[in-house]
């Protein structure tokens, strides 16, 4: 399997495909075509192969970025590797250029103005080398929602086949089951001889905190989930994360998908190149795409295809993609001097005050945000607070005990007893509580919400009503997932704030409505491929989505004020106590501390086309012969899961449409 061709030697041979993006799902589709070996594929990829950085394969190393991933958002970008509140072992690849495209979003008037920060991965493996490796699903009526809104075949029974077909599950540890109250895997919902290895930690981040926090959930009539990947994803639960507990390394696509197979010599992948558009047979109709043009340093190149171009470059790099192909509004694409070849002007005007509820586009882009509530606790718990603070870096060195001497970290040989179980083997947090929305709100005020959801669904065009009126039967259905609290062991920085104390103990409780009605839009800024797009989540915007956000902002507080963890908490950081005292103060807490979950979707969204639909079931963009989208984008609507496991699950129910199978 070439990886550090040239660009002369890539573009001397035309593939069967071109897979524009070798992140979480481009890699999955690449390898799986290849499995022929009479099928060629060319990647290409922006950023390059990094299969032995520290950085990427620590697991825990991300607890030393997440400071700088959520201070990031009000430092200017030439400033960003310089404006860390915490010290990484090796660096950072969170706001460093070189791994990280470093988005940032318009101002966002739900947010106070802000731009908020958004890392997207830059490198082979992209989002799946430097996300937070939880691994979980949505509910399974919200699979059969996609299905429903025109999609035949893509169900939750389909996403279950490929979601075992990605992965191999590794029992848990029995000391870790035993203490964690982790039950024996059922095979009907766990694959066990995938690519992808996912396991449960062998290190609880939230280590002492776990106990009472379990207790402390009970007391607020949350149940347990023993496995919230069967299709019933409430309650208090442990996730799976994508690590291979036997080596305590992160197993993204590129780990997973491209190592393998790296005796391929019908893969090739390209590193260090940037997508400038796709190129297509004038006059053909449908639109017969030819190749790939693209940029590597000064020069452009063309790369061409024989079978399909399928596009992977993800939720924010894909529709870029399209417009600057031609494929999109005509108004915004007049605008910058690009010819149009497939004109899509659905949903582009909104008429009277929906226009401040929504961004009304033809790639109604949705995500979730998160806001903070942070607590000093006895300092008789483990946190890592020592990853924020540089003169506790050393001790967390010895906590360390992830990898041999002769893998990564040869400096750590003498301090680690090598038992591949130490806090930096586990992802930040694995402890989430899912919750329905009476969990946080009184029966009334869902009926209200739901009202009031159902008049916002009147008003618009068909094609989002149909998705609201899903939203409305999730929301009053008590087994919907409607709200997150991720529980996290230390001072999860944000906008710029840091710890008041550094030597204190803090926990911070991460609150993200999961169905947010608000809707946004990415678009091209410039006709300059390398310029990045114009990013409008539209935070906050619908007023409902702030009601949610503020009953669980209450919730989060409350869950510290309930026992048996009252016992052990201390100050109150964020909110302020002052801002706590009224709804008007957590509301100006939540808009000043929102930020992105990583969990973009829906710009390229699989539906019909009079629905608002860029692409067909098939994966098909509208108007083509033969350009497929693979990514994210393609979801048609936001789902209470972290998007890494659905992407691997649609990437490869993608290869075998493609395939024919």
């Amino acid at each position: 399997m070439p990886v550090n061709v040239t660009p002369e030697q890539f573009v001397s041979t035309t593939f069967d495909y071109v897979v524009v993006g070798g992140g979480t799902a481009g890699l999955v589709v690449a390898a799986r075509l290849t499995e022929d070996p009479n099928v060629t594929v060319g990647v290409i990829e922006a950023g390059e192969w990094e299969p032995d950085l520290p950085n990427i394969n620590i697991p825990g190393e991300l607890s030393f970025d997440l400071g700088l991933a959520y201070t990031a958002q009000h430092t200017p970008p030439k400033k960003r590797l310089t404006a860390r509140h915490h010290v990484g072992l090796s660096g950072s690849i969170i706001a460093n250029p070189k791994y990280d495209w470093s988005f940032l979003t318009v101002p966002q008037k739900g947010a106070n103005g802000r731009q908020i920060y958004h890392p997207r991965g830059k490198v082979v493996g992209g989002s799946s080398a430097m996300n937070i490796l939880i691994y979980d699903r949505a509910s399974a009526r919200e699979y059969d929602a996609i299905e429903a809104l025109g999609n035949p075949g893509w169900n939750w029974n389909e996403f279950l086949k490929y979601f075992k077909k990605a992965e191999t599950t590794l029992p848990p540890d029995p000391d870790v089951a035993a203490k964690h109250h982790l039950r024996d895997l059922d095979p009907r919902f766990h694959g066990d001889s995938g690519p992808l290895v996912k396991s449960y930690a062998a290190h609880y981040s939230i280590g002492t905190l776990h106990d009472p926090l379990l207790e402390t959930f009970k007391n607020l009539d949350v149940p347990i989930n023993y496995d919230a990947n069967d299709g019933n994803k409430l309650g208090f639960t442990s996730t799976f994360t994508t690590v291979d507990s036997r080596t305590a390394t992160r197993t993204g696509s590129g780990k997973s998908y491209l190592e393998p197979n790296a005796e391929r010599k019908n893969l090739v992948v390209l590193t260090g190149a940037t997508v400038s558009r796709v190129t297509f047979l004038k006059g053909s109709s449908p639109l017969k795409a030819t190749g790939v043009e693209f940029l590597r340093g000064e020069k452009t190149y063309h790369v061409a295809v024989a079978k399909e171009v399928l596009l992977a470059a993800g939720t924010f790099q894909t529709p870029q993609i399209l417009e600057l192909s031609g494929i999109g509004n005509k108004d915004i694409l007049s605008k910058h001097a690009i010819e149009t070849l497939i004109d899509n002007p659905l949903f582009q005007r909104c008429d009277g005050a929906l226009v401040v509820v929504w961004k009304c586009s033809a790639n109604i882009s949705q995500d979730h945000c998160w806001t903070y509530a942070i607590r000093e606790i006895d300092p008789r718990h483990e946190t890592f607070d020592g990853a924020q603070q540089p003169e506790r870096v050393a001790l967390a060195q010895e906590l360390l005990c992830v990898l041999s001497a002769q893998e990564f970290l040869p400096f750590l040989s003498v301090i680690c007893s090598l038992s591949k179980k130490g806090p930096l083997s586990s992802a930040p947090s694995v402890i989430f509580a899912f919750l329905n929305a009476k969990t946080f709100v009184s029966n009334g005020q869902v009926d209200q919400w739901k009202q009031e959801v159902q008049i916002t669904a009147s008003a618009v065009p068909k094609g989002l009503k149909k998705r609201f009126e899903k939203q409305i039967e999730w929301f009053a259905n008590e087994s919907s997932v409607e709200g997150e609290l991720m529980l996290f062991a230390g001072f999860l920085p944000y906008a710029g704030i840091k710890p008041p104390s550094e030597t204190a103990h803090y926990m911070t409780i991460v609150s993200t409505v999961m169905h947010p009605l608000s809707r946004g839009s990415v678009h091209i800024a410039s006709a300059d491929p390398t310029a990045p797009p114009a990013i409008d989540p539209n935070y906050l915007a619908h007023p409902q989505d702030l009601e949610m956000s503020l009953s669980l902002m209450k919730l989060a507080l409350k869950v510290f004020e309930t026992k048996p963890l009252a016992n052990d908490v201390r100050e109150l950081v964020a909110p302020s106590p002052k801002q706590a005292a009224t709804d008007e103060g957590l509301i100006e807490h939540i808009k000043n501390s929102c930020s992105c979950v990583f969990h973009p979707v829906g710009t390229a969204s699989m539906l019909p086309r009079e629905d608002g639909g860029v692409v067909d079931p098939q994966l098909r963009v509208y108007g083509t012969a033969n350009l497929r989208v693979v990514d994210a984008s393609i979801l048609p609507m936001q789902l209470s899961a972290h998007t890494q496991g659905t992407v691997y699950a649609l990437a490869e129910k993608a290869a075998d449409i493609i395939k024919g199978l």
